[in-house]
């Protein structure tokens, strides 16, 4: 999804915990699958407005862009490049790049009312696995066609495997293997650059320890905030929940993972 959903798979993972948090007994090391019946990843919004002949403007949080539908690669902000395509008055398809690599192809299909759409993001991850996301939106504000606000509605999809590993005193790494994602996070409040063949140049991750169980951090693209987010682990240890408030929205997402 071109909107800053990527971030549902936790690549913003890292930061500074702190040296309190003695290695054996780091509650956050292990290996974590996300839970779609826990979390609630929907209420968060975006707009489509006319921006001139066959284009429109996009706007998500505190960010907006415009494509033309005219089927060539145009950047956002969040790194990537996105391919526009009006099949028809109610189906577009979107190709979604990063460094110039086809991760996805987007289908938004309006309902015969005009109330509510279907985005179905489908594509490979890097290790060759299929994946496919689908996203309901309902109508906010606007009459016709897509142009107008949507809220999500219902999400449907399994963000990969997030695995904390290598826990010390003085950090962690963090591995998504799905996304060839893999990064070290110290505990001394630096930005810590996030790096992957997925992930957007410039993106960092920052954090604090709250409580030996919960951390808040903030990611940013090139000194610009994406999202701030609180990490927690549930008292017995089985449960990591991940809240995430994107820039410009008001309203979080939760995405809990089971340890494995």
């Amino acid at each position: 999804m071109f909107f800053p959903r990527f971030l549902l798979v936790a690549i913003a993972l890292g930061g500074a915990f702190a040296s309190i948090v003695p290695a054996a007994s780091n509650p956050f090391a292990g290996k974590w699958k996300f839970n779609a019946s826990k979390s609630k990843v929907t209420g968060t919004t975006d707009s489509i407005a006319a921006a001139g002949a066959n284009a429109w403007k996009f706007t998500y949080g505190s960010y907006s862009w415009t494509l033309k539908a005219d089927g060539t690669d145009q950047p956002t902000p969040f790194g990537n490049t996105v391919a526009l395509k009006v099949v028809s008055p109610t189906t577009w398809q979107l190709t979604d790049k990063v460094k110039g690599k086809v991760t996805a192809t987007e289908t938004w299909v309006l309902a015969d009312d005009g109330q509510s759409m279907t985005r179905t993001s489908a594509g490979k991850r890097e290790t060759g696995e299929a994946f496919t996301d689908v996203l309901k939106e309902k109508r906010t504000a606007g009459a016709k066609g897509f142009e107008g606000t949507w809220e999500t509605a219902e999400f449907k999809g399994a963000p990969p495997e997030v695995d904390i590993e290598n826990a010390s005193d003085t950090g962690l790494t963090i591995v998504i293997p799905a996304e060839g994602l893999k990064f070290a996070a110290t505990f001394d409040g630096k930005e810590n650059p996030v790096e992957g063949p997925r992930v957007p140049p410039g993106m960092t991750v920052s954090a604090k320890l709250v409580s030996p169980r919960k951390v808040a951090a903030t990611s940013k693209m090139k000194d610009k905030v994406l999202d701030t987010e609180t990490w927690e682990v549930s008292a017995d240890g089985k449960t990591f929940t991940y809240t995430e408030l994107d820039a410009g929205e008001t309203k979080p997402t939760v995405s809990v993972y089971d340890r494995i």
